[in-house]
């Protein structure tokens, strides 16, 4: 087949004419032309935006000079005359006085490839390079801290760990950041600065092409890398700190799709190719092939995460190299120094109001002040030495001043919501629900909290930065560290950090009906519930904090955090923390920590072990209170040295969803809804299992692999035996009485009932946790033999020591409850044995790092997954499969990588002039096993009713997930009904239309469809696919009466009424990569299907297919709220042999918007459409944040038939409206018109 396809007449698409293209398309070449103008501003010359200033300087009240950062980037060409001459200018600069310095080699420290192997003949030259960096830092007093850019990850890993240890070999540890294979690390400076340190390109990077990547570091997912990073924000919050990272945030240079004249007359060295230097100009902007520039699908990845994880931190400034020239810019709540001008230059632009920019040789410095002032200062080099071209106060110390009076108040009657907030409509309680909402409003009598005296004084040090929680972290005089949390929740932290995690948000939602529905949405949970659990736990032996409720009042011991906090009722109680560890409610323990590292503990070394019964027990709690909220953040652990071994015993803590109460019509239908289903109700009967855990569920996995049911019944029965009547009534006793209320008893008898029913449910967890077995090895030599047989398979875990094997656990499962077992053995060599008789338990063995060996004796059926290019020993291979590859998402154990099917239905909707209405539902069906990257398995389906037509749409695809990283097996499935239709205005270029002939369906024909199409697709890393398939389609066409298609189907189009079939094979390129789909304002789209096709019923009858599109975006102002779309399609089709369906079309659904869909037919059509868009502004009062904008455009097209000479074009223009929802959902209506037709259109998304 594939030899047919191949087998095109090219000859004949060569010889197609040349199109002679009219005045409008040269109009559009000249405009674009214009667009390339506009933005070749760039330049080596200063530039200074129009709310900046060179001196920007603020004297007042400033202290002593605390630190000096001194920033010298991409100085990979430091042993070339100007890197010299720049690195003697910062030499002197450094010598001038004794200040607390830091010199920061910000990145590209060997130019061009990095650190190459010793040996190899560029060896010398890049240690020469590097020694006149580290000659340098030996040279002058302070620290030096070398960072790595891209050019030197060009040896790859090797090459930048070889480099790593060279400069720690001349300058010491520490020197290299962040660490060996770490991403990230934090230097604490002093206690007023912090320089957290990012290895940006090993976020970009490609890991699959390296098997060793994060071997020595806990962080080994990209997501970790958020994790940590937000928590270093966190934590320095009250410290001015350096996030010194290669990539910049923001950036007017050529990696920021900033280019000059020259860069558009001279895009190869000195070649002149002005026309053809634009248009790589505008490819490399848009398209981001490279990964060095920020269109990348990965580097804008991370540029998006960290800015809004930054936006609101007044104290954070990114400091980077990576552009050759020296650039400060202020946009969009982020600071961003650019000091890459240490070997080379290269022209840049004053983008922003508030931005400054220079193409010169230089560095940058970063002056701390002891009162917290922040001063920035480009310096130029000169012939002389340095000048400081540009300087400016970039941070000033908090101006809080605030004096409040002194708390003498000892009571006080508050309530969680004001009581008006809590009143309700009845139509509004009857969709949403009553909640806990009157308890919300309900003032309860409480304590009134003055932190100056309280537990001996408490005062805050940093703020929380949990999910919703609005905490504060307080300390004694003797350091114990409280935690004061307020009982009413943060609804924009909710959106911020678990639904827009890439893009800030938070101040967009003021004045939002999303708001106030979340905030209402909260009060589904009780806000005492922690003043009940305690007791509750102690019944069962869990630990716990133990919250006291107090009304804080603004105060001055609150300091600066009164503008956040106080004047509302909040939970005071011991922070799990090490310095509260010796108190017997939180274990009295020799330390406290995350569960982050402990799952780093138990890969680092068999001793350290969880008590796997205690952890049971709380999860059985869980079950029962009904706390469905417990991911990996809700969980901090005692840690207990015991002998040799460590044992870690669970603090469960923030219980806020126990007791939950969703009801309401409309809610409780939400709620049957994926993204809300884990989101159970608090009722007698349980949940589905799978749903009430999903957050816990791979923690689950990862603590109870070695319990077995009985364990779980008796864990169950314990929890039953613990909490009998007495206890649960005393312990809802301790609620503030003027609460106590029929609610209290409701929950009461609910908890008895559950209780009941506790042991039935945990066999039903029990079973679904077991379905799939997970067995996780450590960091050192292990060995896990593994008997099969029909009954029941054994994982017998041993750790290989000098002294011999020791059996460190046993893994029972039987065939009744588990399908597949998961072995990972995870770093260093591991040894595999499968032997015994054939089971139903099928086996996946993932060695991970270092030379594995593999003994697989059994019959079951069995997989090896492991590194294709390191030593893998497979003694016996048995029939088992091996699928060696370098794929890190295979290999690598991630405990969150837990088995989960997820259905999702959505309503479909639509209009346009020829299918009328448009109604339907779109669902999809994922299935996550082993191979999880993104999915396992998906099932799409797609139904749709066209209210004009009466026609049915259905259409189906299903893809399938290979071991590759790139693979998937696809099958589409479409179907119509034979009332679906379209529209047939004859066959040439010139065919007429009588609009009141449309109304009598005149022009429309009656189709039935059916088409199957299996596929191969490869997915690239940035955007790209291709995909290779066979099709098999068949229509038939249903006779009508009175309709143009049976006047010409005969006679002109030589065709007939009888189903028609086809087979045919396809290939497919496509590419897709814009900055935001849903509002781009820059970006690429190119597609290219050709095909070919067979009569089914006479295979010599056969015709060749080829379509493409062409889209980019292009920001035309520099806020980017003007853009320009500019869109091209091409079809063509080889060969007499063909339907009228199967010719190339132009109308309404293919990019001439002003006429009908199907309008014009040929055997070739091409159409350009050029839209010009103008976001106005986000509109914050309404139901949600929406930004709105409007659009005008101008479409212009024609069909070619062999026996239509003619070259009549055809041309619409129009306009419309689109609404964004937080960078989510667009939704476009607009009119378009041409001299047949003005067509209204609304639907959903950019077309592009």
């Amino acid at each position: 087949m594939l030899r047919l396809l191949i087998k095109v007449p090219l000859m004949n698409f060569l010889q197609i004419k040349i199109m002679k293209f009219n005045s409008h398309i040269a109009k559009i070449s000249v405009f674009a032309f214009a667009i390339s103008l506009l933005n070749a501003c760039a330049s080596f010359h200063e530039q200074v935006g129009k709310d900046f200033s060179r001196d920007m300087i603020t004297n007042e009240g400033k202290g002593k000079l605390l630190h000096e950062i001194v920033v010298v980037g991409d100085a990979g060409n430091a042993n070339e005359p100007q890197g010299q001459q720049l690195l003697q200018t910062v030499e002197g600069y450094l010598k001038q006085n004794d200040n607390n310095k830091t010199l920061l080699f910000i990145g590209d420290n060997i130019y061009p490839l990095g650190m190459p192997k010793v040996g190899d003949k560029d060896r010398l030259l890049a240690e020469a390079k590097l020694n006149a960096q580290i000659d340098l830092a030996k040279s002058v007093n302070g620290k030096t801290i070398f960072l790595a850019g891209n050019h030197d990850w060009y040896h790859g890993l090797d090459g930048l760990l070889d480099q790593k240890e060279y400069v720690e070999s001349k300058l010491g540890k520490k020197s290299f950041l962040p660490k060996k294979h770490d991403a990230i690390d934090v230097v604490e400076v002093n206690d007023k600065l912090s320089i957290i340190t990012v290895d940006s390109e090993w976020f970009i990077q490609n890991w699959d092409k390296y098997p060793n990547i994060n071997e020595e570091s806990a962080i080994k997912t990209r997501e970790d890398f958020f994790e940590e990073f937000r928590s270093l924000i966190n934590k320095n919050q009250n410290k001015v700190t350096v996030v010194a990272i290669h990539h910049p945030m923001i950036t007017n240079g050529s990696h920021g799709g900033y280019f000059s004249a020259r860069n558009h007359l001279f895009p190869y060295k000195k070649v002149p190719l002005p026309v053809l230097g634009s248009v790589a100009n505008y490819l490399r902007k848009t398209s981001g092939a490279s990964p060095a520039d920020m269109q990348h699908t990965y580097y804008r990845m991370m540029v998006d995460r960290l800015k809004t994880l930054t936006k609101d931190k007044e104290q954070v400034v990114f400091v980077s190299g990576h552009e050759h020239n020296l650039q400060y810019i202020e946009n969009d709540g982020i600071k961003q120094l650019i000091s890459g001008a240490g070997s080379k230059t290269e022209e840049t632009r004053s983008v922003q109001p508030t931005s400054y920019t220079i193409g010169s040789l230089g560095f940058a410095t970063l002056k701390v002040y002891e009162d917290n002032h922040v001063d920035v200062f480009i310096h130029k080099m000169t012939d002389s030495g340095e000048e400081i071209v540009f300087k400016k106060t970039i941070m000033c110390p908090d101006d809080y001043s605030g004096n409040y009076p002194k708390v003498t108040q000892t009571t006080t009657m508050a309530s969680v919501y004001p009581p008006e907030v809590t009143k309700k409509s009845d139509t509004y309680r009857f969709l949403f629900g009553n909640h806990y909402r009157i308890i919300y409003g309900t003032k309860v009598n409480t304590p009134v909290a003055n932190l100056e005296s309280l537990y001996g004084g408490l005062k805050p040090i940093i703020s929380g930065g949990g999910n919703q929680s609005l905490s504060l972290w307080l300390e004694d005089k003797d350091g114990k560290q409280y935690v004061m949390r307020g009982l009413r929740k943060s609804s924009k932290q909710f959106l911020q950090s678990a639904i827009f995690k890439d893009t800030y948000i938070q101040d967009k939602l003021e004045d939002t009906f999303v708001l106030t529905f979340i905030d209402d949405y909260y009060t589904t949970s009780h806000p005492y519930t922690a003043f009940i659990l305690g007791q509750l736990s102690d019944a069962v032996g869990l630990y716990h904090s133990n919250p006291k409720l107090f009304y804080v009042p603004k105060q001055n011991a609150l300091g600066k955090y009164n503008a956040t906090y106080g004047n509302e009722l909040y939970m005071i109680e011991e922070r799990p923390h090490k310095s509260q560890a010796n108190i017997s409610s939180l274990g009295k323990g020799d330390d406290i920590i995350s569960t982050q590292d402990l799952l780093v503990n138990l890969e680092k070394d068999e001793k350290y072990k969880v008590d796997e019964k205690m952890y049971l027990r709380a999860r059985i709690f869980d079950f029962l209170i009904g706390d469905w909220d417990r991911h990996s953040d809700q969980w901090r652990w005692v840690e207990k040295k015991v002998g040799k071994e460590v044992i870690y015993q669970p603090i469960p803590r923030d219980r806020d969803q126990a007791f939950a109460k969703i009801d309401g019509k409309l809610l409780m239908l939400a709620n049957k809804l994926n993204p809300l289903r884990h989101m159970q109700n608090f009722k007698g009967n349980y949940g589905k299992p799978r749903w009430i855990t999903k957050s816990a569920f791979p923690l689950d996995k990862v603590f109870l692999q070695n319990t077995t049911l009985q364990d779980w019944k008796n864990a169950a029965d314990d929890v039953v035996n613990g909490l009998n009547d007495q206890v649960i009534e005393d312990a809802f006793n301790s609620l503030p009485k003027e609460i106590r209320n029929q609610y209290s008893d409701d929950i009461i008898e609910i908890l008895k009932e559950r209780r009941s029913k506790l042991v039935a449910f945990t066999s039903k967890y029990y079973k679904e946790l077991f379905k799939y077995g997970i067995v996780v090895g450590t960091n050192k030599k292990d060995t896990f033999v593994v008997n099969t047989s029909k009954n029941e398979v054994i994982v017998n875990h041993y750790r290989n020591k000098n002294s011999g094997d020791t059996l460190m656990a046993s893994y029972k499962y039987l065939p009744k409850t588990t399908k597949e077992i998961w072995i990972y053995g995870l770093d260093d060599d591991d040894n595999i044995k499968v032997n015994g008789e054939k089971s139903k338990i099928r086996l996946k063995l993932i060695g991970g790092k270092n030379n594995d060996v593999y003994n697989v004796a059994s019959k079951t059926s069995t997989k090896i997954f492991d590194y294709g290019s390191k030593p893998v020993t497979i003694e016996e291979k048995g029939n088992a499969s091996v699928v060696l590859r370098d794929q890190y998402n295979l290999n690598q154990y991630d405990y969150r990588k837990a088995p989960l099917n997820v259905l999702a239905i959505l309503p479909d909707a639509g209009y346009n002039r020829d299918n009328g209405v448009m109604l339907g539902l779109n669902g999809t069906y994922t299935m996550k096993k082993f191979n999880q990257n993104p999915y396992s398995q998906k099932h799409q389906l797609r139904m749709k009713f066209n209210f004009a037509t009466s026609g049915i749409f259905a259409a189906y695809k299903g893809s399938f997930k290979d071991y590759s990283n790139t693979g998937y097996w696809n099958v589409e499935a479409l179907a119509t009904s034979s009332n679906f239709t379209r529209n047939f205005f004859g066959v040439d270029n010139l065919a007429t239309y009588d609009k009141s002939a449309f109304r009598d369906n005149y022009y429309r024909v009656r189709t039935s469809q059916m088409e199957v199409k299996p596929t191969y697709e490869w997915k690239g890393r940035n955007g790209g696919s291709f995909l290779i398939g066979a099709t098999y389609e068949s229509t038939k066409i249903e006779k009508t009466n009175n309709r143009l298609i049976d006047e010409q189907l005969f006679t002109q189009l030589n065709d007939s009424y009888d189903k028609t079939d086809f087979v045919g094979a396809r290939l497919k390129y496509q590419f897709e990569n814009y900055d935001n789909t849903q509002e781009p304002t820059v970006g690429l789209g190119f597609m290219l299907l050709f095909g070919n096709r067979f009569f089914v019923d006479d295979f010599n009858k056969t015709h060749q297919y080829l379509n493409s599109k062409l889209n980019f975006v292009v920001p035309i102002s520099n806020d980017k709220k003007l853009t320009w779309s500019s869109t091209y399609l091409l079809e063509k089709i080889f060969g007499d042999d063909y339907h009228f369906y199967q010719a190339a079309t132009l109308g309404s659904n293919n990019g001439l918007r002003g006429y009908r869909q199907q309008r014009f037919m040929g055997d070739t059509s091409f159409v350009t459409s050029q839209d010009i868009r103008y976001k106005m502004k986000h509109i914050t009062n309404g139901v949600l944040p929406l930004s709105y904008g409007f659009y005008a455009g101008y479409d212009v097209g024609k069909v070619w038939n062999k026996w239509d000479p003619n070259n009549q074009w055809y041309h619409s223009y129009g306009g419309g409206l689109w609404l964004n929802a937080l960078d989510s959902f667009t939704a476009y209506g607009g009119i378009f018109t041409s001299k047949e037709n003005s067509l209204v259109s609304f639907g959903v998304g950019f077309t592009f």
